[in-house]
């Protein structure tokens, strides 16, 4: 059964026609493809990141602070983190019945000043995120080193930020699901609008409308306070991290 989201093609195709480039519900080839291409990426950027008109200040979705599951292996201590990773949020952690000592973060001298120490195996109990490769397709790969190495398998879990990697395959689905389509559409018309015709006209404000609205829904949906999961956080000396909904809100898979 379909849903209601949209992928990659259909934005880019509703630009095409929006611009007339095409005709409605053709998808545009050619020269004029990777001009709506350019247009879609634009306008999803400035919905990805847009600034709360309360405050003033750039909002973070809580969307883009998705919760990594990792499983460490015996004898290992450098992995590569997800493609979209930008920071980290909580401490990685284990299962809350683990008893094993809480992780702290550390910095990657500190790690191989150990590593160098004599071999140790054991539940890791540091960490630290590396900055290890630069691609130009894709940008930076990050990397999680930790300390001491495995002694056997174990599942840690911990949240980061996400900076959403570019759309390329035409049935590619958008980010935020179902609630945050309208205004992606809307927003990439707004580019197209001023790109084209050179206006800030009814769909720069209707993008600005649905993106402020969206804004709202995720700062206050739930609004008390929000445990998040068993993480946990070592600024508060291995007490469970707690987060105003107000700055981070999960609705499940969707905004």
């Amino acid at each position: 059964m379909a849903n209601l989201r949209l992928t990659y093609a259909d934005i880019y195709t509703l630009i095409s026609g929006f611009i007339g480039l095409t005709d409605t519900g053709t998808a545009p080839t050619g020269t004029d493809l990777t001009t709506c291409k350019d247009i879609a990426q634009r306008g999803l950027r400035r919905f990805l990141y847009p600034i709360d008109a309360r405050s003033g200040d750039y909002w973070e979705w809580s969307f883009l602070r998705p919760l990594h599951t990792m499983n460490l292996l015996e004898d290992k201590w450098r992995y590569q983190l997800p493609e979209d990773f930008s920071s980290i949020i909580t401490d990685p952690t284990y299962s809350e019945n683990s008893g094993f000592k809480q992780m702290v973060k550390t910095t990657p001298d500190n790690i191989m000043n150990l590593m160098s120490g004599g071999a140790v195996s054991y539940a890791p109990y540091y960490y630290s995120i590396v900055t290890s490769t630069y691609d130009p397709e894709i940008g930076e790969f990050d990397e999680i080193w930790f300390y001491p190495k495995s002694d056997s398998s174990y599942q840690v879990q911990f949240y980061y930020k996400s900076d959403p990697t570019k759309s390329t395959n035409a049935d590619d689905f958008l980010p935020g699901g179902v609630k945050s389509t309208e205004a992606i559409l809307e927003n990439c018309l707004a580019i197209a609008e001023s790109q084209e015709d050179e206006v800030l006209g009814i769909h720069t404000q209707l993008a600005e409308k649905l993106t402020q609205d969206l804004i709202i829904i995720d700062s206050t949906k739930d609004a008390d306070n929000m445990l998040v999961g068993n993480l946990y956080d070592s600024r508060n000396n291995g007490n469970v991290a707690r987060t105003n909904r107000a700055k981070l809100n999960v609705y499940g898979t969707d905004l």
